[in-house]
């Protein structure tokens, strides 16, 4: 079986990137946060999927992308671009019943990374945060392995417990 192919777009302002907070329509409801971006459609290449994805998810439309890497998510393999935007502010997408439920966007701290990849500082595509007992909800993080929102996530460091932690501020 392979696996599914996503896209997902790194958006840097004035030193702070663009984020997704989603909340599992499952059992429980585990949110997170991550870079706006999702599934290539049949058919599709990446870019396409990308600049779909990110207007769909923010109502910003990109202007060049980048392609920077390739990086492992829970559901498969995420081909991420540096994004540029036109200008205007983000806002949250429309809720079509399906997947996880986007509860708002966001430019979060750009996290301390041990490496840049291409002058693009690239956050780990998901950070989870903690249910009201203070466990994970059990969402992979994109390198495979549960987060914890204690200097993990976001980055350890400057911003790192602020991006975890943080709560969505447009719903």
């Amino acid at each position: 079986m392979d696996e599914r192919r996503r896209a997902a777009a790194v958006i840097v302002r004035d030193g702070r990137v663009l984020m997704v907070h989603e909340r599992s329509r499952r059992s429980g409801g585990g949110e997170w946060w991550t870079l706006p971006g999702g599934g290539l459609r049949p058919g599709e290449t990446a870019e396409e999927a990308l600049r779909r994805e990110v207007f769909e998810e923010t109502g910003l439309i990109v202007g060049e992308a980048r392609y920077v890497l390739e990086m492992p998510y829970p559901s498969g393999m995420t081909s991420v671009f540096a994004v540029t935007v036109a200008d205007g502010e983000p806002r949250v997408g429309r809720d079509d019943g399906f997947g996880p439920e986007q509860l708002g966007v966001d430019w979060l701290p750009v996290p301390e990374l041990p490496i840049e990849t291409n002058g693009v500082p690239v956050p780990p595509l998901m950070v989870v945060l903690p249910t009201l007992d203070g466990q994970t909800d059990g969402v992979e993080s994109a390198s495979g392995s549960l987060e914890s929102t204690a200097g993990a996530g976001a980055g350890a460091g400057r911003g790192g417990d602020v991006t975890a932690r943080r709560r969505s501020a447009t719903k």
